[in-house]
């Protein structure tokens, strides 16, 4: 199917604390230093890192004063950061976690060498060219924190970072997904290559006949079902999923209803909702659906088949399908006419309108 330092950003870092009572205030004070315990003046501390045309900018940093001291107030102390710190030239840096216990006196931040990583992207198929931005978000292996962001621009993309290991990640609605782990060191330099942007079926089949249904199981409908068992109607597919709240309490219960408003104004339809793999079973796939309250909506009795995807190398991934709720129409040749997340071009088609 769409991360950031200081004050606001925090919230997104927030370590668990008591329910009772709120997060204290706390007053975060150091000072920034190189191996040879240089100061270093304007150095900047920050949680996110945006990296362009090898320039770095913080995403509301803490800057240290002419002598290499920083402090901050935060109103609402987390409990623990994992900030990047770079000095001013960018040149040297380090990856800190500065736990509740180290934040409670003077900080003493070390700036070391960084390595230069650079990559290029290009398109993997011309029908579907670059999207205008790549950014890709670099986030730590361990604990899987995202730390900086590179954008990548037409000589490919270039950013500093301490030695470490970390994960290359870019997802896009219309192309596959990328997670690449790599480790900064001990050169000084990494090349990570040329990495291709493939785009998805889903979004390159518009007129085409998508691959079949790779269904495990299929409540109100034969085990094999098909789009193409309905030659001559228009069809509806809403690809969805247990965990997701808003598919379950709103895309599923809307799509009843929708079904029930074109019941008895037209025949040549029919809805499908496609569950994907992150339920083995119905039963399991009904216990994700409790875990959401009163739904108003008995997967047991709905008015259209209900799929749910295969463990391994099922539909959602054959296809490409990178976000949920998804919604595919097809036209009555079987053809893939429109992805959207929209029902009413089912009814604009029915109708005969621009869909």
């Amino acid at each position: 199917m769409k991360k950031p330092a200081c004050a606001a950003l925090l919230f997104l870092a927030v370590a668990a604390l008591a329910e009772d009572k709120p997060p204290p205030s706390r007053k975060l004070e150091g000072f920034v230093a190189d191996a040879s315990n240089v100061l270093q003046a304007e150095a900047e501390l920050a949680l996110s890192w945006t990296w362009d045309n090898g320039k770095a900018d913080a995403v509301n940093g803490i800057k240290a004063d002419a002598k290499g001291r920083f402090e901050h107030t935060f109103k609402k102390w987390p409990g623990s950061l994992l900030v990047l710190a770079y000095d001013k030239e960018r040149e040297k840096g380090c990856l800190l976690n500065i736990t509740d216990e180290l934040s409670k006196k003077p900080v003493t931040v070390k700036l070391g060498p960084l390595v230069k990583i650079r990559g290029k992207v290009v398109a993997a198929n011309p029908e579907a060219p670059l999207p205008e931005d790549v950014t890709f978000t670099i986030a730590t292996q361990e604990g899987g924190v995202d730390v900086a962001k590179a954008k990548a621009g037409d000589k490919g993309f270039a950013l500093r970072l301490p030695p470490g290991k970390y994960r290359l990640k870019w997802w896009h609605d219309a192309f596959r997904s990328i997670e690449k782990d790599f480790e900064a060191g001990p050169r000084a330099e990494l090349d990570l290559g040329t990495l291709k942007v493939e785009p998805t079926p889903i979004s390159i089949g518009l007129g085409k006949t998508m691959p079949p249904f790779r269904a495990g199981f299929v409540r109100g409908g034969k085990p094999d079902l098909q789009v193409a068992d309905y030659k001559g109607k228009w069809v509806l597919v809403l690809f969805w999923g247990s965990w997701c709240n808003t598919s379950s309490t709103q895309w599923l219960p809307n799509l009843i209803k929708f079904d029930e408003r074109l019941r008895g104004r037209f025949e040549n339809y029919q809805i499908l909702a496609y569950h994907d793999a992150s339920a083995k079973t119905f039963h399991e796939m009904e216990e994700k659906l409790a875990s959401h309250g009163d739904l108003h909506w008995n997967p047991h009795n709905i008015p259209f088949p209900l799929l749910l995807d295969a463990q391994e190398n099922g539909t959602v991934k054959e296809w490409g399908v990178t976000g949920l709720p998804t919604v595919c129409l097809f036209d009555p040749e079987g053809k893939l006419v429109k992805n959207a997340r929209d029902y009413a071009m089912l009814e604009k088609a029915l109708m005969g309108e621009p869909y």
